[in-house]
């Protein structure tokens, strides 16, 4: 497994999969981070343009795990967990699981609910440093999450832009529009943990984003020691949830599954998720452009019945992009 630190230069521009019309629309659809195959298609193009790859050789990058890094407090972090919620006072509750009690239409076997009287609502845009899955999130200690807002990692911006007319190169009356754009506090960047047959240069730039901003990107000969530390406690996990009954996949990266949000797995009892999301792309190989597919979001949470292997089969040939990458959590 290798490790790459990508830190883009500027503002980013990340698409959120629907169609955009300067003449019709004013504010275009984005997303604050980039899908995994942005991220993947910005390394493969590197190979490529190289010459190292062609296009049939898509599979030998895979990415496994997608991280927000800083490097200076060796500080990890992931998509928080859809099954925290937070109420008017700030207040921070994890999901508790109990079987159906009544006669529904609802589909499965537990229901998820929160211990107060209050209004709450999702984590939404928020992070939790990896290691916190572990020592707070699994041992249902809420107050103790050591969670980022969105404003404590990226600062938000946007662009006004203007169609231009080809034959006149004046701009077009009413073709007005704005831009919502991404960028990295000074400390912070994307970490990548992946798997490839090629090796990179030590480092170097990439192009990334909806307009193909530059970034810089930078190998990590030693494992981080946010990494080193998080796989310790995960080991240590596996070894108690041998005895448990039940336990949660968190999805740290968009996945697909193609009857909606309900993977194929057997024993699944509930699910956390967000709003789905819609995401194409364009096929290199083909060179036309993919259908768009629905995917649940980084950060759904799925509570599963213990099978024999406690393993999770993905259901999107695209994986090796970095779609689909979970962790296999106790319950509480």
């Amino acid at each position: 497994m290798a490790f790459m630190k990508i830190k883009p230069t500027d503002s980013l521009f990340f698409g959120a999969g629907k169609p955009f019309n300067a003449g019709s629309d004013s504010w275009t659809d984005s997303s604050f981070l980039p899908n995994p195959s942005v991220i993947w298609g910005a390394m493969f193009s590197v190979l490529f343009r190289e010459g190292r790859v062609t296009v049939k050789d898509k599979e030998k990058l895979q990415i496994k795990n997608i991280y927000l890094y800083n490097e200076e407090q060796t500080t990890i972090l992931v998509p928080a967990p859809l099954d925290i919620f937070v109420d008017s006072d700030g207040k921070k509750y994890i999901a508790k699981y109990r079987d159906v009690d009544f006669i529904s239409n609802y589909p499965l076997k537990v229901i998820s609910s929160i211990d107060t009287d209050k209004e709450v609502k999702p984590l939404e845009n928020c992070f939790i440093e990896i290691n916190s899955l572990y020592e707070e999130y699994c041992e249902d200690n809420a107050d103790d999450l050591v969670l980022y807002n969105f404003d404590e990692v990226f600062v938000q911006d946007y662009k006004i832009g203007i169609k231009i007319d080809k034959k006149s190169k004046t701009a077009k009356d009413k073709h007005l529009y704005r831009i919502d754009l991404t960028q990295f506090k000074e400390e912070w960047s994307f970490l990548i943990e992946y798997e490839c047959d090629i090796d990179f240069n030590q480092s170097g730039i990439l192009r990334l984003g909806g307009e193909s901003k530059i970034a810089q990107y930078e190998q990590i000969a030693d494992k981080p020691i946010g990494i080193v530390d998080y796989e310790a406690y995960r080991d240590e996990m596996l070894g108690e949830l041998k005895k448990q009954k039940e336990y949660k996949v968190l999805f740290k990266t968009p996945t697909y599954f193609e009857n909606g949000w309900k993977p194929k797995q057997n024993g699944l009892l509930c699910a956390n998720v967000g709003k789905y999301i819609s995401i194409g792309g364009w096929d290199m190989e083909t060179r036309n452009h993919k259908a768009m597919k629905k995917y649940i979001p980084a950060g759904s949470v799925y509570l599963f019945e213990k099978q024999e292997t406690m393993d999770f089969e993905l259901e999107d040939d695209e994986a090796y992009k970095g779609f689909g990458s979970f962790e296999i959590l106790k319950k509480d």
